[in-house]
Order: structure tokens, then sequence, then C-alpha cells
């Protein structure tokens, strides 16, 4: 097996994310080939990518079909608020497969293997997180919510309540996946 890599809130198909996100793309096409140009350029055949929801906005036809299939590696979504992409059985085969939630066991490159929980949303007490369990999530973007988000995890570590909490939208990590290796070695935006 290949590498583990994360993301989330690609909203492929998007026009409005580009303003919303101040994404340095000058349209949604550009956006879509520069997802993919960077994804691709990262990512392997054998790696396995765990998209944390909002991957396609709304294509024509069968463009989400398409986009899936001309990204390397396999792909698991966990389901966002804005994947209603996935009415289309064709797409969802497409996928590795398709998860509400997830909880893995992730092993770094040291060897050290670290157990996350995957969820398309901020999660303050999540599943393990008094036990060194790291929490992925997405959703929030650029938004004061994100702001609010780190400063709540951060008022938990504070007064006790450990946490590891990243937020994997792609406008983070320069629009492509990351390994938790990645993750863990810039923390960012994590809660430091």
């Amino acid at each position: 097996m290949g590498k583990v890599f994360f993301t989330g809130d690609l909203h492929f198909g998007h026009e409005n994310v580009i303003a919303f996100d101040d994404r340095p793309f000058k349209s949604v096409e550009d956006m879509d080939a520069e997802l993919i140009k960077r994804w691709n350029a990262k990512v392997g055949k054998d790696d396995l990518v765990y998209v944390l929801g909002d991957m396609i906005w709304k294509t024509r036809n069968n463009d989400a079909h398409k986009i899936i299939k001309s990204l390397n590696g396999r792909i698991i979504l966990i389901k966002g608020n804005h994947d209603g992409f996935l009415i289309n059985s064709k797409v969802k085969e497409a996928l590795a497969d398709v998860k509400d939630y997830d909880d893995i066991c992730v092993t770094l490159e040291d060897g050290t293997v670290r157990r996350c929980i995957l969820s398309h949303y901020f999660i303050p007490m999540y599943n393990g997180h008094r036990n060194k369990a790291i929490h992925l999530h997405a959703h929030s973007h650029c938004s004061k919510e994100a702001i609010y988000e780190v400063e709540f995890a951060n008022y938990l570590n504070k007064i006790g309540c450990k946490n590891e909490i990243y937020n994997v939208g792609c406008m983070y990590w320069n629009y492509e996946p990351v390994t938790l290796d990645e993750i863990l070695a810039q923390k960012q935006p994590a809660t430091s």
C-alpha cells in the first residue's frame, strides 16, 4: 500500500468558492484544472486519499465521474454538506468508499501509529481525544467559524480537556492533499 493523504473542501465546479476563500484562480475551469494538477503531482496510483467532504459542488452531465477518474489514488469520501453529486450511482462506483465518519490508524514515516478521527465537521469532544487521538476535519473554509474552532480547541486544551485538531481544507494546504506527517510538521492551522 502507498501513502495516506487527506484533503477537503475542494468544491470542484463551484465558481463562488473562489471569492469565498479568496482562492488564487481566475475561473472555475482554472481552479478545477489546477486542483487536479496539484493532486496528481503528489498522489500516486497506489495511494489512498481521504476527502473530508465537499468534494464536488455541482457539475454538468457526467463531469463528477470524469473528475474523480482523473485523480490518482483510491478515494474515500467522508460526506460533507455539499456532496449532492453522490446521487449519481456511476460516481459512487468511482470512489473506493463513501462514509459519514471514520476512525482509522495512520502509520507515520518514523513508524509511530496515530489514531485519527475523520469527519467533515469540527468535533471538539471527538472519540479518543483524551487518549491522544487526532481529529481531522474540513467544512469551515477561511471563515470566522474556522477561527472560533481553533480558539475553542485551544481553550479546551488550556482547561485540561486535551485535543489535537486540524483543518485539512485544501485552502490551508496549498490546494493539494497532505499526509499526516506534513500536518503534524506544520501544525497549521492546529491548536498549538
